[in-house]
């Protein structure tokens, strides 16, 4: 078998002496499951489990688990208008905007101390706020706030506006890495360092597969556009709950089952080869779904991930192709914001082609922070309760974290990719 684009995939296990005693031949997209989705493989794979395990398929929900669930955060595309999710900045909010940045500028000349009270804005913006953090409980479950220009500002000027609105939707800053990055930036770093070291998709200019990261509200400033594609996926976890229960309730209850999760995933925890937990959780009167294929499948060469049952890989591609038929799909514009509730929809992005590959805004490149409202972040299964306090640790606050603001200077460059080792993204 040749090998397969960002890695080699994983095996998987009960397929080979299914096919062997059926006399079929495997087919590259059928034996393996690999990080970038094949449709081909997700419809071989899915006869194959009608066929050889029907009389094992269940046909119940786990306990616990409802039929389907109701409400505006259960969504398709074609439901969607743009006053859903878009918040559009006038001049005098925009100038609200530059107020705050001027005056946090002038006490201090890092973003350490960005919050709601060094970075303060009028009412009428508080209000849009108000509007956006709606927008994630109440509504769809993201939100885009455009009006900025972001080639107008410097890096430490995107960096303090950023942080500063993000702190109006929620107080509690997160981690992108366990040694304290308070943000990251998104953009193909493959071109920059040498072959090998970027290990994350977010890194790279991969079609990334539906996937929730390790936080409670992704916040993303886009500060310059690909040439070609990089288009933002967002699908309503609920709607995807519901398709699967009634029509493959059997992947709901792989989905809650616990998986084995390899060491070389988002959380590298040192005693343990790999981790436990379930993908999907029914906790608190919604679905809850956490789902990445990286720490399964593997996206780099040197990955050597676990085989996978015929039924995980038909449950880990049937979230993404069920993601991808009800997602809308939102191109970017330099200066937007964009917040996405993590754990009410699921997310993904298309792969892109750059203008360029230095600084500027001829490259895709997004500024990420991970957030929380204290007041509206919803309760967390158990399993999950260790790796989010690994995020947002309640005895470090944003003074303590670093910040690199600039990732292209040459002092950034010469200390290497500050994505090496991401904490909070899935993939």
């Amino acid at each position: 078998m040749s090998p397969a684009p960002y890695g080699q995939g994983a095996a998987i296990s009960d397929l080979k002496n299914y096919l062997t005693s059926q006399r079929l031949e495997a087919m590259d997209d059928c034996g393996k499951i690999c990080y970038v989705p094949s449709r081909k493989g997700y419809e071989v794979r899915s006869e194959l489990v009608k066929s050889a395990l029907a009389n094992k398929l269940k046909t119940q929900l786990p306990a616990g688990f409802p039929n389907s669930v109701d409400g505006p955060l259960s969504w398709t595309a074609s439901e969607l208008a743009e006053e859903d999710w878009l918040v559009r900045l006038s001049e005098e909010d925009v100038g609200s905007v530059e107020v705050a940045l001027k005056s946090y500028l002038a006490k201090h000349d890092t973003v350490n101390h960005v919050s709601t009270e060094t970075f303060p804005i009028n009412e009428s913006l508080k209000a849009k706020m108000k509007q956006t953090v709606s927008g994630l409980f109440d509504r769809r479950g993201f939100a885009i706030l455009r009006g900025l220009d972001s080639t107008k500002y410097s890096p430490i000027e995107r960096a303090v506006i950023f942080l500063g609105l993000s702190s109006h939707v929620g107080g509690k800053l997160g981690m992108q890495t366990l040694s304290g990055a308070g943000i990251a930036h998104l953009t193909n770093l493959k071109p920059l360092y040498p072959e090998g070291l970027i290990k994350s998709p977010g890194y790279t200019n991969v079609h990334m597969s539906f996937h929730n990261d390790t936080a409670h509200i992704i916040a993303l400033f886009v500060v310059g556009t690909a040439e070609n594609g990089g288009g933002s996926m967002v699908a309503s976890s609920s709607k995807v709950y519901n398709e699967l229960a009634a029509n493959k309730p059997h992947v709901i209850k792989t989905l809650a089952e616990d998986w084995k999760l390899n060491r070389f995933s988002a959380h590298d925890f040192e005693s343990e080869e790999f981790y436990k937990r379930p993908l999907l959780y029914y906790c608190d009167g919604r679905p809850l779904l956490f789902v990445a294929r990286r720490p399964f499948t593997g996206s780099n060469p040197g990955d050597s991930p676990r085989p996978l049952s015929l039924l995980q890989a038909e449950a880990l591609d049937s979230v993404h192709f069920e993601a991808e038929r009800h997602a809308i799909r939102v191109q970017l514009e330099k200066g937007d914001i964009q917040f996405i509730n993590n754990l009410a929809v699921i997310h993904s992005r298309e792969e892109f082609s750059d203008a360029s590959t230095g600084q500027g805004a001829d490259r895709r490149h997004m500024i990420r922070a991970f957030i929380k409202n204290e007041d509206r972040a919803y309760k967390l299964p158990r399993q999950l309760e260790g790796a989010f306090s690994e995020i947002y640790p309640s005895d470090v606050s944003a003074a303590e974290l670093e910040f690199r603001v600039d990732p292209f200077n040459s002092k950034a460059l010469s200390q290497g990719p500050p994505a090496a080792n991401p904490s909070g993204t899935n993939g």
